[in-house]
């Protein structure tokens, strides 16, 4: 065994986690800050010995290659975090850049390379979210559409304190996103959440961005907050936030101007998943295994690639992930007198509503169905589109799963900034499952499925000049044999 105690300002630590370096097994120091640990048979191997207990630092003491078993390793120190926050902090900036030898991308360079392709790193140059914001299209033609900026210019910085949250409220690009630059124009960086030490949910939906995360910057040195307990460089802290859901929610959840813009974490806080445990990093954090070593070239340590979260965010991107956590399912039945189709389409695995995140984001379900000679059938019965899923699929058959916003004069879908009430809602539930059926003429051959997720309404999209992005998620082909009476094909 390995002896030692944990100690900090001269006195012992209990309750601190102590292990070998990148190893699994870790054992807690007693009231005493004492602790024993198995001997390591790979002694001369050059290992160490680090203690993390939350209010500290992690500390770190090297083991001795002639170490023998049983003898006591001595203090393992601790040195408390600053207790105040210091708002003159200057932000590390995530871009690589030899120069600047603190930046995150020299020596994180596969996790910088997984979020610069998130939409984390384009939360405040992201160009849809600024035509939305003041007006313009994709062009930059004034004018366009839904302006937040001309019908609801007080609200500008409830924007920037989530999509660019380290820009101080009294800094003129607090109110105007455009104006956006440095460190803050690359929105929700690595600096930024691994400065977080809480995030209040007391409020959460109502306290943006920003102002639901307590910061402890310090005032000299460096201080990261990180999920791994044995990181012991002398400027990291363990967190165990940083792998729960609450680390979310305050960008995740949001009421503005009296509407639920935003509602992820309370959709999550509703869901099987939080009762099995699951947070949202288990989904959106889920190591890849791609790699073993967060600084393969700045003395990183090779570790278990599957201890290692990903920072992609959605794993495979947004289509492999819809198509993991929607299930769809189509069963024809031709018949003499009709055509019915029954359509399934259930969500599973999942911890919030499909689609979930910024409001306006939809699917849509289609059906098409053709004769013989190609021609076009049209639904005697179920449901049909409406005008929202745009002039090209209204009233056609199919299903829009989406929350509508609807403004004081009646109108859908409306912004967010000028909606009276939300009229629908029928996103779908965690684990819910959705059953509908259809008629169409008994002379059916072919019938085609499909599901769109989409994240815009089409009549803003058209204003605004935006290219198509949106995702087919499914596309379902069936042939119909016609049905037969008495052996003999029907007429």
């Amino acid at each position: 065994m390995i002896f030692g105690v944990v100690v900090a300002e001269g006195r012992p630590v209990s309750g601190a986690t102590v292990r070998i370096r990148g190893r699994r097994r870790s054992v807690k120091s007693d009231s005493q800050g004492a602790f024993a640990l198995p001997w390591p048979t790979d002694i001369e191997h050059g290992l160490s010995l680090t203690a993390s207990k939350a209010g500290y630092f992690i500390g770190g003491l090297p083991l001795r290659a002639k170490l023998k078993p049983g003898q006591n390793v001595g203090a393992l120190r601790l040195e408390p975090l600053p207790t105040e926050d210091c708002a003159r902090y200057s932000w590390v900036d995530p871009r690589p850049d030899l120069a600047a030898n603190q930046n995150c991308g020299n020596c994180h360079l596969e996790i910088y390379d997984e979020w610069r392709l998130d939409a984390h790193s384009r939360s405040a140059r992201n160009r849809r979210l600024l035509n939305l914001y003041d007006g313009s299209d994709w062009y930059g033609r004034p004018g366009k559409s839904w302006s937040l900026l001309d019908e609801h210019p007080h609200g500008a910085g409830v924007c920037t304190s989530c999509h660019a949250p380290t820009v101080e409220p009294d800094d003129a690009a607090f109110d105007d996103l455009r104006g956006v630059s440095g460190v803050g124009a690359q929105g929700v960086h690595c600096d930024l959440c691994h400065k977080i030490k809480n995030v209040s949910v007391e409020h959460a939906g109502l306290a943006h961005g920003r102002f639901g995360l307590e910061w402890l910057r310090p005032s000299a040195g460096q201080l990261f907050f990180g999920p791994l307990d044995d990181v012991d460089r002398g400027e990291d802290v363990y967190s165990a936030l940083q792998s729960q859901s609450q680390f979310c929610a305050s960008c995740h959840e949001g009421i503005v101007f009296g509407v639920p813009v935003y509602t992820t974490y309370s959709e999550w806080l509703a869901s099987p998943a939080r009762r099995e445990g699951k947070q949202c990093q288990t989904c959106h954090m889920k190591p890849t295994g791609k790699f073993a070593n967060f600084a393969p070239d700045a003395g990183g340590l090779q570790r278990d690639p599957l201890s290692l979260a990903s920072h992609q965010f959605l794993p495979g991107g947004r289509e492999t992930m819809l198509k993991q956590c929607l299930q769809l399912s189509v069963k024809p039945a031709p018949a003499l007198e009709e055509f019915r189709v029954s359509v399934s389409l259930a969500s599973h695995g999942i911890g919030h509503s499909v689609p979930t995140g910024f409001i306006d984001r939809h699917l849509v379900l289609l059906l098409e169905v053709h004769g013989a000679e190609e021609q076009r059938l049209f639904a005697r019965s179920g449901s049909v589109l409406p005008a929202a899923a745009g002039p090209a699929l209204a009233d056609q058959a199919g299903l829009l799963f989406a929350k509508l916003l609807q403004d004081k004069a009646g109108r859908s879908p409306a912004p967010f900034w000028r909606a009276g009430v939300v009229a629908t809602d029928t996103r779908l539930r965690p684990e819910q499952r959705i059953e509908q059926s259809w008629s169409f003429p008994p002379t059916a051959r072919k019938l085609r499925v499909r599901l769109w997720y989409r994240r815009f309404w089409p009549e803003v999209s058209a204003v605004k000049g935006w290219p198509d992005d949106s995702l087919l998620v499914f596309d379902r082909r069936i042939n119909i044999e016609p049905a037969r009476a008495n052996g003999a094909e029907s007429k």
